[in-house]
């Protein structure tokens, strides 16, 4: 297993960051029809800016794991804790929002995230790449350079251009066109394309130092990248009069560019990040994803954001929830048994 980088630490702390950042710009552009159209354009340039973070977990689980050494134990074990995790935050979930009904929709939970809580659809992400690691880890370990710029060209095209490609269609042919052809490995599971690009990029970047060129390149294509989600997305949606989120999804290639970017930008930049308080904070980083659904849900129940201006409100919303998730996990990890909830 590689040894933690702060660069990386820091990336997990950013990412879970960017995450609830998504969940609190969702809460104004899912009420389209009720806000203003600028307050609408804040809430995506915010989410654009966010969408990120998905990618990034990612990219650094493949850094870690990919190159981990095969163990049978450690496999089954590491599969089982994490289903364990599911269970137990599925049942949480459901008994907030489905108690009147908990135990059917508890038993459909675990097979479908959209019964608990949306943002619990990353665990069975994970665990499906976790179960699949062992043949992942093979394919990745015996790639030539070659294969690998070959990986990265197909799947960005076939996963990432192939969402923007739709609506432009769409648009010229005034017609529902739609393209569903899952390739395996390419596009068929989007998300293991980010994972084994981190590996990727990682193995190819990482010793990569302060060259101020190539971190003015990185930081301007994230700009761009990002820009051309913020006015797709803001045009597509007063065209349609409704919201069009497509250029939001993680697999739009100006989403991976944009995440690509900003992963190189960070980890060839690892001197800056010389704080240990990284580490402690990043260790508490999953459980704060696990956690700040909880803390959403009562600010939606006790106020409602979208009267106030966008500008202000998502970034210090972000900022109170991201707080109090992690002052709720300090609390956590004191408590024997309970601690194991958030690691």
């Amino acid at each position: 297993m590689k040894e933690r980088k702060l660069s990386i630490e820091f990336i997990r702390i950013f990412a879970v960051f960017l995450t609830i950042m998504i969940h609190v710009s969702n809460i104004y552009i899912y009420s389209f029809d009720k806000i203003s159209n600028a307050n609408y354009l804040i809430a995506i340039i915010y989410n654009s800016i966010a969408r990120i973070c998905v990618p990034l977990f990612f990219m650094i689980s493949g850094i870690f794991l990919i190159n981990e050494e095969y163990n049978f134990n450690k496999y089954i074990n590491r599969i089982k804790k994490f289903l364990i995790l599911l269970v137990i935050w599925s049942m949480i979930y459901v008994l907030i929002y489905h108690r009147d009904d908990f135990l059917n929709t508890f038993v459909n939970s675990l097979f479908n995230a959209n019964k608990s809580s949306r943002h619990l659809w990353f665990m069975y992400a994970i665990i499906g790449i976790y179960i699949a690691l062992p043949f992942i880890q093979n394919m990745c370990k015996n790639l030539s350079k070659e294969q690998e710029n070959l990986f990265l060209i197909l799947w960005m095209f076939f996963s990432g251009g192939v969402v923007i490609f739709v609506p432009f269609a769409r648009l010229i042919t005034n017609t529902g066109i739609d393209i569903s052809y899952p390739i395996p490995i390419i596009n068929s599971t989007y998300y293991l394309g980010y994972f084994i690009s981190g590996h990727i990029l990682y193995e190819r970047y990482y010793k990569q130092r302060n060259n101020i060129k190539n971190n003015i390149i990185y930081f301007l294509t994230f700009i761009l990248a990002t820009l051309i989600t913020i006015i797709l997305t803001y045009v597509y949606s007063i065209k349609n009069n409704s919201v069009y989120d497509s250029f939001l999804w993680y697999r739009s290639i100006f989403i991976i560019i944009a995440s690509f970017t900003i992963f190189l930008l960070i980890i060839t930049n690892e001197k800056i990040f010389n704080n240990k308080i990284i580490l402690g904070v990043s260790s508490l980083s999953f459980g704060i994803y696990l956690l700040h659904v909880l803390f959403l849900i009562i600010l939606k129940k006790n106020v409602n954001i979208i009267i106030y201006n966008a500008l202000w409100i998502i970034p210090l919303v972000t900022f109170m929830i991201y707080l109090c998730s992690f002052l709720g996990c300090l609390i956590i990890k004191k408590i024997p048994i309970i601690n194991k909830l958030i690691k």
